[in-house]
């Protein structure tokens, strides 16, 4: 009798057994993006995700990192709420003890839909987090419905250790050698529950200058945090001014590594009163070519419409009028067929191009230094 033939289906049949995650890639949605979280800026989105109409994807983790008072909290408060709008509920892991509720009500947030977790060491927060995701995972197994979960940590890098803990209990002052080990355990042990469960993962990170012989701006923690990362923003600031008046800064935001678009660099401002205009940094698109938009007056008798550079007033193609700076940075202005065409300009910019049509030269190639 002839042996029975071994098939890739029976391989299948097998994996299956092994690992209930796993299956066929052409069937396989367990690491696809269902569903996307407003940063709160359209230019911000593009940033992260390649889109206006994007943001942070909702089961990869996530990396905000920066210097101090660099807005970092600030884009977490903001994404709390736009996830809570999309019906999230959040869980927000707070080191600092920086947030209270009267700051999250300040951004509109819902505060009876945030679970507000105070944590201090790294073995806390590892804890905590791999526990409610395994009740999650055995829940959904088991056929049960599950909500819609962000988790956020704030910050990675302020997180101590139980060995700092308890060397400074003792009165020792040993460096502790230990943190990132551990931080790494944490990022290899949550991230396919995390994957699994369609929980976006936000988290900020402090960073410092490396002593090397070109200083570097480096994320603490250690590798495990930028290796698990999907997206590593990381952040720079200047003052924004009123005259003599400082009224806020102006952020810099450049990618270290995003899987989902180029790592283009923006700027964003962050108003100390105003807070953060979803509309800012869409001005350098305002010309007639891209979107309609363009400084110039109109003539309020013959409707005649005039470029000028140095007019104070905007010239928008769909309203047919001319609107004042004040009314600029507005849904008036950028209203959602103006976001499409700007949408469809900044996509060679921020997203990386799959079409191999044009082929590469070989010799542009080997003429590259190696970086």
């Amino acid at each position: 009798m002839a042996k029975k033939t071994f098939t890739f289906d029976d391989l299948n049949a097998e994996l299956a057994t092994l690992n209930p995650l796993g299956s066929i890639m052409a069937t396989s949605g367990f690491s696809e993006v269902t569903e996307w979280i407003d940063s709160g800026n359209w230019h911000l989105n593009a940033c992260i995700s390649g889109s206006l109409f994007k943001g942070w994807p909702n089961n990869r983790s996530c990396s905000i990192a920066g210097p101090s008072g660099t807005g970092k909290t600030f884009l977490m408060l903001n994404t709390v709420r736009e996830a809570i709008n999309r019906g999230y509920m959040v869980i927000y892991y707070d080191s600092e003890a920086a947030v209270d509720r009267d700051l999250m009500q300040k951004f509109d947030i819902d505060v009876n839909k945030v679970n507000y977790q105070p944590v201090n060491t790294v073995q806390e927060f590892r804890t905590s987090v791999t526990s409610i995701t395994k009740k999650m995972q055995d829940a959904k197994r088991a056929g049960a419905e599950i909500p819609k979960i962000m988790i956020i940590l704030d910050s990675a890098g302020n997180l101590a250790t139980q060995k700092e803990i308890d060397d400074a209990a003792s009165g020792s002052d040993k460096a502790d050698m230990t943190r990132s080990k551990v931080l790494k355990s944490i990022f290899r042990i949550i991230m396919t529950p995390m994957a699994d469960l369609k929980i976006p993962f936000l988290f900020t990170n402090h960073t410092y200058q490396s002593q090397s012989f070109i200083p570097q701006q480096i994320a603490g923690g250690g590798t495990g945090p930028e290796y698990a990362a999907s997206i590593v923003m990381m952040l720079n600031k200047a003052q924004l001014k009123d005259g003599a008046e400082k009224v806020g800064i102006i952020v810099t935001a450049k990618p270290a590594k995003n899987r989902f678009a180029k790592p283009t660099p923006i700027k964003f401002h962050l108003d100390f009163s105003k807070g953060m205009n979803r509309f800012v940094g869409l001005e350098q698109y305002a010309t007639w070519e891209i979107c309609g938009i363009t400084r110039g007056i109109i003539d309020p008798k013959t409707k005649i419409k005039t470029p000028k550079a140095t007019a104070k007033t905007w010239i928008c193609e769909h309203l047919d009028e001319a609107v004042p700076n004040k009314e600029f940075f507005t849904d008036k202005v950028f209203n959602q067929q103006v976001l499409e065409r700007i949408e469809k300009y900044i996509q060679p910019i921020f997203n990386y191009n799959s079409s191999s049509e044009d082929g590469f030269d070989i010799d542009d190639v080997m003429d590259q230094d190696e970086d």
